[in-house]
């Protein structure tokens, strides 16, 4: 009788307790499943955001520098919080009265001298002129619709910008102070020229500064380009 009672009393008590085990392996493994989607979601998230700051930094947008060591860090705190995101040219920038930036154009024309690939101003302001493809999804570079985007970032970031951690001592920036030293010893030799600031000239002055640059037996003119409204 005794052992008959133990058993009556756990058969009762697995009663009550297998419905609550039942309710609670659902709600685990739902939570589980749960988690797992939003890991996929944030883990989508995270490759968006990267992109956007590889995007941004490859046209010179990531320009942060510590003051301590003079050092870009392309995944700082810094640059996450400011180039993770869709910004479409001249938003917080400002493109100059000729419709360009100057940095992002050199790099374009940088681009151009080391691998003879031309990737054309217009085609760089189309891609970021907006933010989703026509089919609604997030425009990125690298989901095969911009291969010509791609090849430029991958160009930027891993070489001419010296990859995700470099001082300002890298190939982009030192074909862009070579051009403003042209720039420089232009405006001391000619009286006639009104100076201005680099990042305010024409693309026709900047193409004038880069056959300089290439070529010195070219004689430079930015004068008579700055006569005629370039």
């Amino acid at each position: 009788m005794k052992k008959r009672k133990i058993v009556v009393i756990v058969a009762g008590v697995l009663i009550i307790l297998i419905p609550a085990i039942v309710f609670g392996i659902n709600r685990l493994t739902e939570h589980l499943e749960y988690q797992r989607s939003r890991e996929l979601i944030f883990g989508m998230e995270r490759r968006e955001r990267e992109t956007y700051v590889r995007l941004n930094y490859a046209f010179l947008w990531g320009n942060h520098v510590t003051a301590d060591t003079d050092r870009i860090e392309l995944w700082s705190e810094w640059s996450i919080n400011s180039y993770a995101s869709y910004s479409p040219f001249g938003d917080g920038r400002g493109l100059n009265s000729f419709g360009i930036d100057y940095a992002s154009y050199l790099a374009l024309k940088m681009y151009e001298l080391e691998t003879d690939i031309i990737l054309s101003w217009e085609t760089v302001l189309d891609y970021h002129s907006q933010e989703f493809e026509p089919d609604g999804s997030r425009r990125l570079y690298n989901k095969g619709k911009h291969p010509e985007i791609e090849a430029f970032v991958e160009w930027m970031v891993e070489g001419n910008r010296g990859g995700a951690s470099a001082t300002r001592d890298t190939a982009a920036w030192r074909f862009i102070r070579r051009l403003l030293d042209i720039y420089h010893y232009y405006n001391i030799a000619h009286e006639d020229f009104t100076f201005a600031r680099m990042a305010s000239l024409s693309p026709q002055m900047l193409d004038a500064l880069v056959r300089a640059y290439t070529d010195p037996d070219y004689v430079l003119d930015l004068t008579s380009l700055q006569q005629a409204g370039y």
